[in-house]
């Protein structure tokens, strides 16, 4: 099944880029056409007549140069895919958000808020229309008597991590979300193999895995985008029929997805 989203991603720090760019190609519903760290070539991606861009991933914070989100979106703007926007940060600025609003952007979320749900986030945008902020942008905004659009959510994508402990969100991000093999974790963490895989199962159970393979819990009452739900279910009956010939890439997928899911309050 073709993703249904491409994504633009405008990140000046590599290291973000690089986990951003991960976490939206492992997603079912996102694909990274393009990244990069500068305004060289952006408007050739977005008049593109044939790979369309449906949203920017704009990094807003580029030191010496507060102008720098503002000359995207107006190449944005003009351009022939004209994308959704959304602004990203490591801590919100009040102009910002003002312009985001203003403007018309899909949203302002500060990264450290988001964490690993940042295609939630463009699919919440891009496919529902709403305008996207994680928590301290809204608790801003109220500070400063910002009117957010009339359709907006707070995203928050640190829920699904809070009662794993450190070890464990440490085996998620190596395991579930870098998808590394057991056995090279155990070298690097100078662990045995079976307490990698001990700490994957805690991880499992702590995000619900067991009850979803049990049919205790629909993924409806989880999952809201029909293609994230369909492709799901398609797995967890493939692993639920067969528990003996479960596939280790097929347990860490299901893992991913349930892990990368925000929880949305509508504002």
């Amino acid at each position: 099944m073709p993703k249904d989203l491409n994504v633009l991603l405008i990140e000046d720090d590599p290291y973000a880029r690089d986990l951003m760019g991960m976490l939206l190609a492992r997603d079912w519903r996102t694909r990274v056409i393009a990244e990069t760290g500068s305004e060289d070539g952006v408007r050739g991606l977005l008049d593109d007549p044939i790979q369309r861009v449906d949203t920017i991933l704009l990094d807003t914070e580029v030191p010496g140069d507060p102008d720098w989100p503002f000359r995207i979106t107006e190449i944005a703007r003009t351009s022939v895919s004209k994308p959704d926007v959304i602004f990203t940060a490591t801590a919100a600025r009040a102009e910002t958000l003002q312009r985001a609003v203003a403007e018309g952007h899909g949203g302002y979320l500060l990264k450290p808020e988001i964490r690993y749900s940042m295609a939630s986030a463009v699919a919440v945008v891009s496919k529902n229309g709403l305008f996207a902020v994680t928590p301290s942008v809204y608790t801003l905004a109220l500070q400063q008597r910002i009117l957010l659009p009339e359709r907006s959510v707070v995203l928050d994508g640190r829920k699904s991590t809070l009662n794993l402990t450190p070890r464990e969100q440490e085996i998620a991000r190596l395991a579930i979300l870098f998808n590394h093999p057991h056995r090279e974790l155990s070298d690097e963490l100078l662990i045995r193999a079976d307490q990698v895989a001990k700490h994957v199962s805690n991880v499992y159970s702590k995000l619900g895995l067991d009850e979803f393979l049990a049919g205790e819990i629909d993924p409806e009452t989880f999952f809201q985008d029909d293609l994230i739900l369909g492709r799901f279910r398609a797995i967890l009956n493939r692993v639920s029929s067969n528990p003996t010939r479960r596939k280790t890439a097929d347990m860490a997928t299901l893992a991913f997805h349930l892990l990368t899911v925000p929880d949305i309050q509508e504002i």
